[in-house]
């Protein structure tokens, strides 16, 4: 089982939003605990995010890492990483 870090940004963003989403991206992250790559919904992604996710939740989209020593997953949003 890993552990579920989200970074200040994210979890700032995510407190913003509507009690209906927040519930979603909470059930989510515990199953991302559990199984962190098994979800249809993650894309691995390429260049140089390579060795980076990114998970679609509805409209929101977070980026994450996972650290295998560690037993840990980072969480960031979205934000501009694309641009």
């Amino acid at each position: 089982m890993f552990k579920v870090v989200v970074h200040r940004r994210a979890a700032r963003y995510l407190r913003k939003l509507p009690t209906s989403q927040k519930e979603r991206i909470k059930k989510a992250l515990r199953e991302l605990e559990t199984e962190p790559l098994q979800r249809p919904d993650i894309k691995h992604m390429l260049g140089e995010w390579k060795g980076y996710h990114r998970i679609r939740i509805g409209d929101i989209r977070l980026i994450f890492w996972i650290n295998q020593a560690e037993g840990t997953i980072y969480i960031d949003p979205r934000g501009d990483v694309y641009k």
